[in-house]
């Protein structure tokens, strides 16, 4: 049988140079594929990445060591999770260098992100999204090459391959692409030894989404059942959750099509088959804030919640409340205020009005997801309560949530909306409302009174508000204090060029010349 010399990712000795050489990489360890279970040891080392990103944070006379795996992915990632924190206007961002401790740590991110103009972060999702596809090219083109019968095994790699490289494609394409320009997409090729087509240019948007839709589709149809302890996102929960979202997005876009939003509709009910929304604030707890099987660092994955499809989690060790330089503050309130990546980067920012204006007061969302803390800036303030510790500050972690049954259930009461059945559609949502104790309305419009449903549930998760305004074509302001204590007004408005995020020029247009940068960032 021939043998074929690949990358195994067992180090972080990864080059990255371009989306036109994302096949060209440096390996630190290789190893000769010759059976499925040689590209499933391949495999396999990126997957754990993807489960435990050996992410370690400890104290050395109150300075922050960092040993950072980042792997080649951008999954559920804090970097990644600071950027749409920044961008979107869950948060009453006038708090942030006010009472941020760590201000000068990440006051540039910051004020870059007040801007929407965090260049460097829009470059490393570049880069390891197409790294990432590429990887998921060679691995697909290793099982081809091998030429062996179908079976479970060659199902299991192939499928999660697929999915892991539509999901990279479709976060490069509502990142990047301009929403309104089906000619403005982005380069995009499945075939890893087809050499002639690494220098490319941009794909429409309808092509690449034909690309994405033929690879989850091909894995829906696959047989094999996920094995638990291997795969990740092959799953029919997954796959089905993410054609979904692709049709919420593409559904109103230029790209569109009739059938969008059935399409939309089908593949979240199959999604949520044998899952439920949460009734409770202990319900909510099993998808926000888990009880970690030990008290060191520990990456955890779980996928039979039946309020989300895919469930990360992750813990660091050394927090414990006896020790005053794991959290340098006094009481445990303001311990669970900063714990975790949330408020670690963001330190103590508390929602904004606007937003909170949008809650009843018996909704479960406001004991579950904020609490009132007492401060010098607003003595009533609702500070987020999403990524929080246990034991007065003993645990701090990370929690990422993807593919939830709330965003489900709501893409369907949309789906319906948009096909101009609104009494569906309040059906639907009127559901929802029930399930987290509320039951009144903002608005007298069923579509913006789902968005408003949705700002309100996934405040400051990952970049479900960010989408949220690109595709309905919304403007944002952001009102913040700059380093001269100067209060800043500034308003990214609908169709801004900075929904389409900035192309690298180092790392691509500089070594691809059938590519352009995005219109407005050529300066």
């Amino acid at each position: 049988m021939k043998k074929f010399t690949i990358l195994l990712l067992l180090s972080v000795g990864i080059i990255f140079s371009s989306c036109d050489k994302y096949l060209d990489v440096d390996p630190t360890n290789v190893k000769a594929i010759g059976n499925l279970d040689d590209v499933k040891g391949m495999l396999g080392g990126y997957l754990r990445t993807v489960k435990d990103p050996s992410l370690h944070r400890d104290h050395v006379s109150g300075s922050y060591i960092y040993e950072w795996y980042e792997g080649i992915n951008f999954f559920p990632n804090g970097n990644i999770a600071r950027l749409f924190y920044y961008s979107e206007n869950s948060l009453d961002h006038r708090t942030y260098l006010s009472s941020n401790i760590r201000t000068e740590r990440f006051s540039e991110d910051f004020l870059k992100g007040m801007n929407w103009n965090w260049r460097e972060m829009h470059k490393y999702i570049w880069e390891k999204a197409y790294l990432s596809i590429g990887l998921m090219n060679r691995v697909i083109n290793e099982v081809e090459a091998l030429q062996v019968e179908d079976s479970e095994l060659k199902q299991r790699i192939l499928g999660e391959a697929k999915v892991i490289r539509s999901w990279h494609a479709l976060k490069l394409l509502q990142y990047f692409a301009p929403f309104t320009n089906d000619e403005l997409g982005i380069p995009l090729h499945f075939n890893a030894d087809d050499l002639t087509k690494l220098i490319s240019s941009r794909k429409p948007q309808t092509e690449v989404y034909t690309m994405i839709i033929a690879d989850l589709e091909e894995a829906l149809e696959y047989t094999a059942l996920p094995q638990q302890d291997y795969n990740v996102f092959y799953r029919k929960s997954v796959i089905n959750a993410i054609l979904a979202q692709l049709y919420t997005y593409k559904g109103t876009g230029p790209v569109m099509a009739a059938d969008d939003w059935e399409k939309a509709r089908n593949y979240a009910t199959a999604a949520m088959e044998g899952k439920y929304l949460a009734q409770s604030t202990d319900e909510l707890k099993t998808v926000f804030r888990p009880k970690f099987s030990d008290y060191n660092y520990s990456g955890e994955f779980y996928t039979d919640n039946p309020h989300a499809g895919i469930l990360f989690f992750w813990g660091y060790k050394d927090r414990s409340a006896s020790n005053p330089l794991a959290w340098q503050f006094g009481d445990p309130v303001r311990r669970d205020l900063y714990g975790g990546i949330y408020s670690y980067y963001y330190g103590g920012v508390k929602l904004s009005d606007e937003l909170l204006a949008l809650y009843d007061t018996t909704d479960i969302r406001m004991e579950e997801r904020m609490f009132v803390h007492n401060n010098t800036l607003n003595e009533n303030a609702k500070w987020l309560h999403l990524f929080s510790g246990y034991s007065a500050g003993e645990r701090a972690m990370e929690a990422y949530p993807m593919f939830r049954t709330a965003e489900l259930h709501l893409i369907i009461a949309e789906s319906y909306a948009r096909d101009g059945n609104d009494a569906m559609a309040k059906q639907w949502l009127d559901e929802f409302k029930a399930a987290r104790n509320t039951s009144s309305y903002t608005s007298t419009d069923i579509l913006t009174e789902i968005m408003n449903e949705r700002r309100k549930e996934f405040m400051t998760e990952y970049d479900v508000r960010w989408l949220d305004l690109k595709r309905n074509e919304m403007s944002i302001t952001h009102t913040f204090y700059d380093l001269n204590s100067v209060l800043n007004t500034v308003t990214l408005q609908s169709n801004d060029y900075r929904f389409a995020f900035y192309i690298p020029v180092d790392s691509e247009l500089s070594v691809n010349p059938n590519l352009t940068q995005n219109p407005g960032w050529e300066n």
